[in-house]
Order: C-alpha cells, then sequence, then structure tokens
C-alpha cells in the first residue's frame, strides 16, 4: 500500500472527529442532563368515558383511598407480563409468657435463640442507601427492633416486623422469610407445630424447647380503608413490567396511573418489586450517581446557559 493512502486513512478518522467538535450536539447527556421533552402528565384513563389521557408511562401511582382490591389490573397484566401481584400487609409476632421473657432479658434461656433466628430472615442482607451515595430508591427490607413490645394479661409480644411484609397470603410469607429459620430452629431442638391456620390471613406456630412455650404469629394488618374492607392491594414488579398501561385502563374507580417517574434502576432484583406503599408515595427515586465529572459539569453548565 502507498505511504500516501496509508497517511490518508490514518488521518480521515482524525479531521472527521476534529469537524464535529464544533458542531451544535443534538444529545443530552443523560442523567447529567434533563430531556426537557418527556411530558410531565400522568398517564390515566376515564372508563366510563372510555378516553385514555395521554402521559408518560413510567412509574405507577396507586391512590389507596379509590382502590378496591378488585384485582381488575393484576388480570389484565396476566399473559402480558405478570408483573402485577395482588398483595396484604402482614404483621410477624412472637408471643411469650411474662417469665420466659424476663430470662430473655436476663440473658438466660432459649427464647433469645428463636428470636434471633426468627428475625433475621425478615433483615435483607441490604441496608437502605444514603440517598448522597448515588442509589437509585430505597431498597426494599423489613426494619426488625425486638423493643417493641406490648404487655397484656401475662403475656408478651414482641413485635419483629416494623414496616408491614407485603405478601399474596400467609402460606408465601412463610414460604419466603421463614422456612429456613423454622428449619434452623428444628435442627437446634425446638418443637414446632401449626396451632392455629386461618389462610390466607392468618397463622399461628407453636413452638417449644425446655419448657419454654413460644407462639409465631403472622396477622394480616387492617388498613382501614372503607372501599377495601380486605386490605387487598397491587405489587408491582419492574423487573417483568413492559409498561404498556393496560392495568391503569382496566381499573374502574381511577385508583391506577402512571407517572413521569423513570428512575426504576436497582442494584438488587428484590429492589425493582414496588409494594403498595412505595406506589401510593410521591416520587421517590433519584438520579443514578455522576460518575464522569465531565459530563455532570458540562450538563450544569450548558443548564446554567440556557442552552
Amino acid at each position: 500500500m502507498p505511504a500516501t493512502s496509508l497517511i490518508r486513512q490514518i488521518l480521515r478518522p482524525i479531521f472527521v472527529a476534529a469537524r464535529h467538535i464544533f458542531f451544535k450536539p443534538y444529545t443530552y447527556k443523560y442523567p447529567y442532563e434533563e430531556v426537557p421533552t418527556l411530558p410531565s402528565e400522568n398517564y390515566r384513563f376515564d372508563p366510563k368515558q372510555g378516553v385514555a389521557y395521554p402521559g408518560f408511562k413510567g412509574r405507577h401511582l396507586l391512590i389507596l383511598e379509590k382502590c378496591t382490591g378488585c384485582s381488575l389490573c393484576d388480570i389484565a397484566c396476566q399473559n402480558i407480563s405478570e408483573a402485577i401481584t395482588m398483595v396484604y400487609a402482614f404483621d410477624v409476632s412472637v408471643e411469650v409468657g411474662e417469665k420466659d421473657y424476663g430470662d430473655f432479658t436476663a440473658g438466660r434461656g432459649p427464647l433469645s435463640e428463636l428470636l434471633s433466628l426468627v428475625a433475621e430472615g425478615f433483615i435483607k442482607p441490604l441496608v437502605a442507601p444514603d440517598p448522597g451515595a448515588g442509589a437509585s430508591h430505597p431498597i426494599l427490607g423489613h426494619a426488625v427492633d425486638l423493643k417493641r413490645v406490648v404487655k397484656s394479661d401475662g403475656k408478651v409480644s414482641v413485635v419483629l416486623t416494623g414496616d408491614p411484609v407485603w405478601e399474596h397470603n400467609s402460606g408465601t410469607l412463610y414460604s419466603s422469610y421463614l422456612d429456613e429459620a423454622f428449619s434452623r430452629l428444628e435442627r437446634s431442638g425446638w418443637s414446632l407445630s401449626i396451632l392455629e391456620d386461618k389462610f390466607p390471613d392468618a397463622t399461628v406456630y407453636g413452638a417449644s424447647k425446655n419448657g419454654t412455650t413460644v407462639k409465631i404469629v403472622i396477622q394480616k394488618r387492617d388498613l382501614k380503608y372503607p372501599q377495601n374492607k380486605k386490605s387487598y392491594l397491587p405489587q408491582v414488579d419492574y423487573g417483568r413490567c413492559v409498561f404498556c398501561g393496560f392495568c391503569v385502563d382496566a381499573c374502574p374507580f381511577y385508583a391506577l396511573e402512571m407517572t413521569p417517574d423513570v428512575e426504576l434502576s436497582s442494584i438488587s432484583r428484590q429492589g425493582l418489586v414496588y409494594n403498595p406503599f412505595m406506589l401510593a408515595g410521591p416520587k421517590i427515586s433519584t438520579n443514578p450517581p455522576s460518575t464522569n465529572p465531565i459530563d455532570a459539569f458540562y450538563g450544569w453548565l450548558k443548564a446554567k446557559l440556557g442552552q
């Protein structure tokens, strides 16, 4: 190959790149620059008029005061992405006699072992991230506070879940959070049994060891919405959702909309599951971290200059 041809092949890409330096960019450096053309309105549907109002189809907004738990959004999502699951809010507590609880506070007896193993099932290996660290939104987890103690009639109830645990029924809650803990309790000598089964609302398990008798209670929480006496609400898995909006179209009670909130990234699979309280809240997501300081400065400068 002649030397001139070789030089031409080397220099031509350099000249093309240098020429484009002076072109006005037509792209936005997301997430350092906001995209101005995104509509700010929510996508919603009027079932009585059969009219859909245009808007961006991002994170759902659930209006708890309107949801009746009819499951039509769940049905509409079936055979499409199966991202919506109807769930109840559950509380989990451990009931024990005052004497055994006194031994526990004094550092004696087997109760500490049971509380540790059961509570461990509800603590995720993830913590709520610091917004300054660039995390996308609060990660799902359940606060366990053994100080939440209720005493009555010679019994002590230790509530293990600060926030409600959202599950389809008491059986799925057991499978997701307590199965492994119960297996470890049995291996350590605890005798376990089902004392009361009110599926899907509640289940009471009995546990005993060395004279200590304990009840582990899974109980559905009454959220006290008059239009939804079952407290049955939708939960969305954004790892599955295709943002088609069919769930919004199917809701006859104006309880579901879709917002322009598109920051749904997460560092965990479980972090993509939004429970009803998360869906009902305002925008809770934040921009991804600024990993490129040059682009971050360029976006800030462009916004300041109004270009």
